[in-house]
């Protein structure tokens, strides 16, 4: 019953449990409800109150009169809850999907109190002159006013920063698993009369290495070394390659170097392998070696995922807590994944030593979904369309990838990447923070004690 409920939502629940041995009840009724949230002195209800000027402590003592009528003689160690609250507890989800919340707040059980044709209470209050239509109208409006608003994404309007291409690429040259590639594909640009390296040499160097799992991946699609040479002795012009520039790099060559980086720091792993160079290839969908494959008949689709496969089997904390942030992307209906997703990831993760310094911190997946929602919205139109990362997510991705490797570590883990928000402090995941009462200098202590601790 209480899986949509925010934290707070059942902290009111919690307390009404006490309220109810507290007065010697063997139920827990609308009204014990009622007190718990109303004796939550900074709760949005309370302050609403006072707002409008409804005297709050008339109404606690009309309470505690009406609860004083279910006293029992024995007492009462168990409660359970009443028909008409149970009662309640299914209408606050309807209550939360009108206002547009995915979750259930106290906000709600409050209104669905009102909502319920027998509350004791009601009748009290018109007795007296209260106009409980009015009140609970006016406390519809002012929740509606905090209803999410769906919007765009507040780091997709960012600038994408002027990355220093030159040390990515050097950072692949000299990754081990790869540089023996590089080597050989300069040879080859060597022994020909082109002075750029191009994408279908990286391949070609790619596929020559009989004894790698890659080779072996590519040549059940149809793709050798010597099918790839023959289309490639086809080419007469190497346009394909080019846009308005000429680097040592062609610049799709440059593109999908770039991409295959992107894709290593997704995935959290330290070391550049040929898979990543063969997937970049596949998602810059240009070039000469792209064309070729496209020759042979080669269903991209399926030889992406066959070269993932092996590599999603390794458990790498990174690539699952980015899928966990993906997943949550489409929960609600947004094609973009921010910090603030990366952030829920990091949480829903639940066993790394980042996952553990939130959960200190008192951060809950319910309360970080619930402020998150509100920050960036929700959209329920969403489609089918293909999940990006947002400028500021890559960036995250990039100082959790550089933290890794400055340490000598093989793989991302998701800590660097709790370190990398903290590096981003105008992100939407340091505001879900602060909103959440949590600062940078508490996680960073944090996550510096548990892995000292760890030996880390």
């Amino acid at each position: 019953m209480f899986e949509k409920f925010t934290e707070k939502a059942i902290e009111v629940v919690k307390s009404a449990q006490i309220y109810a041995i507290e007065f010697n009840h063997e139920k827990i009724y609308p009204e014990h409800l009622l007190l718990a949230l109303l004796n939550d002195s900074s709760s949005f209800i309370v302050k609403t109150f006072a707002v409008y000027k409804i005297n709050l402590e008339d109404i606690k003592n009309e309470i505690k009169t009406i609860l004083n009528k279910h006293s029992v003689v024995k007492p009462v160690e168990f409660v359970k809850f009443s028909d008409s609250s149970k009662d309640i507890f299914q209408r606050t989800l309807s209550i939360a999907k009108v206002l547009g919340n995915s979750y259930v707040k106290p906000e709600h059980i409050f209104l669905a109190i009102w909502e319920f044709p027998e509350l004791e209470l009601a009748k009290v209050l018109k007795e007296k002159g209260v106009d409980t239509e009015k009140m609970k109208s006016m406390f519809y409006n002012v929740f509606s006013s905090h209803k999410p608003k769906k919007v765009k994404h507040p780091e997709i309007i960012e600038k994408r920063r002027r990355n220093d291409k030159g040390d990515s690429i050097i950072s692949i040259l000299e990754s081990s698993d790869s540089s023996k590639i590089f080597d050989k594909a300069i040879a080859k640009l060597s022994a020909s009369n082109y002075e750029i390296l191009g994408t279908e040499q990286i391949m070609l160097s790619i596929l020559e290495d009989n004894n790698s799992d890659i080779t072996k991946i590519l040549a059940g699609f149809g793709v050798t070394a010597e099918t790839f040479s023959d289309k490639l002795k086809e080419i007469s012009s190497r346009q394909a390659e080019f846009g308005d520039k000429q680097i040592i790099f062609t610049p799709n060559a440059l593109k999908t170097l770039m991409s295959a980086l992107d894709i290593v720091r997704e995935e959290g792993t330290a070391s550049i392998l040929p898979e990543h160079i063969v997937l970049g290839i596949l998602k810059s969908k240009q070039g000469i070696a792209y064309n070729i494959l496209k020759e042979l008949n080669v269903n991209e689709f399926v030889l992406e995922d066959t070269i993932l496969q092996p590599i999603e089997k390794q458990k790498n904390e990174t690539l699952y807590v980015m899928r966990l942030a993906k997943q949550e992307a489409r929960r609600i209906g947004n094609s973009i994944v921010g910090s603030e997703l990366i952030l829920l990831g990091i949480i829903l993760e639940s066993n790394s030593i980042a996952a553990e310094v939130l959960k200190d911190l008192g951060i809950t997946v319910k309360d970080a979904r619930e402020i998150i929602e509100e920050l960036i919205g929700v959209n329920e139109d969403y489609g089918s369309n293909e999940i990006t990362f947002s400028q500021r997510a890559k960036l995250i991705l990039e100082d959790a990838w550089n933290i890794a490797k400055s340490q000598n570590k093989t793989k991302t883990t998701a800590d660097d990447l709790l370190f990398a928000i903290c590096n981003q402090p105008d992100s939407v995941a340091m505001k879900a923070l602060s909103r959440l009462g949590v600062d940078v200098l508490e996680i960073r202590q944090g996550l510096k004690n548990k892995l000292k601790n760890a030996g880390i």
